[in-house]
């Protein structure tokens, strides 16, 4: 494959295939098909792209399904069209955030960029009342707070703070690998429980001097202020976070479905 154009050969053919045992529609498994050649480096930024038509009989689809795909693709950034030209690969040049996915580490590999995490501070605090709502606890019973700058592919990006029962989750305030681990992983892996559902409210902030020095950012540089409180399956709550998200670093994708 050349660094500027697919070459339709039939070994790169075979790159263009789908699971569909997969429970997911046609359009969804051929963007992460996209996505999954891309960031693996078998399409390059500048590659173009087989046509609709060829792709439609590629992956055994409708031109109609291959068109979704492809404006959903574009829409997110790893895909532009160039009328009377052709389509081309061109990697997302920021850090996208999907909400539908239930964690920072999940949603950086999913879009192929390396997660990672500074740890600012992990103390025991006394729940105050609005942690107390948030986390369904008592007042004044000990809550885990997690300071985190967030990383993609070594660039700090969100800056988290989380909060979590001391006693639903004990010795969690002295796991220091946290610094470089998925906490939503390591809860399910220690402690048995499990992230299944989230809600979330997202609002435009200025950065303060505080947060603009952790994320490397300009005082008064727009961002966006996130507020999760993560559940189990049954409903139960397991964390409450709020994060700040650079403006001029990421920009966030919702995908939704009937």
């Amino acid at each position: 494959m050349s660094s500027r154009s697919f070459d339709p050969m039939p070994g790169n053919k075979d790159l263009f295939r789908i699971d569909r045992r997969a429970k997911l529609p046609l359009y969804d498994l051929i963007e992460q098909s996209f996505r999954e050649l891309i960031t693996s480096g078998l399409l390059r930024s500048g590659n173009a792209i087989p046509s609709e038509w060829e792709l439609a009989d590629l992956y055994g689809v409708s031109r109609l399904t291959v068109r979704r795909a492809l404006d959903d693709l574009a829409r997110q950034g790893w895909l532009k069209r160039r009328h009377g030209v052709g389509t081309f690969v061109t990697h997302p040049t920021v850090t996208q955030i999907a909400p539908s996915k239930l964690s920072f580490t999940e949603q950086m590999r999913a879009i192929g960029q390396q997660p990672s995490s500074r740890l600012v501070h992990i103390r025991v605090i006394s729940a105050a009342p609005q942690l107390t709502a948030r986390l369904k606890l008592q007042e004044g019973e000990p809550i885990i707070e997690i300071m985190r700058i967030r990383l993609a592919d070594g660039e700090p990006v969100l800056l988290e703070t989380s909060y979590l029962s001391k006693n639903r989750f004990p010795g969690l305030e002295q796991m220091e690998e946290l610094a470089h681990a998925s906490l939503y992983e390591m809860l399910g892996a220690r402690y048995q429980t499990h992230v299944a559902a989230m809600d979330q409210i997202l609002e435009p902030v200025l950065l303060t001097k505080a947060e603009a020095k952790y994320l490397g950012a300009q005082v008064g540089a727009p961002a966006i202020k996130s507020e999760v409180v993560a559940l189990t399956s049954e409903g139960d709550p397991i964390e409450y976070s709020w994060s700040v998200t650079r403006g001029d670093k990421c920009k966030f994708f919702f995908s939704f479905r009937r």
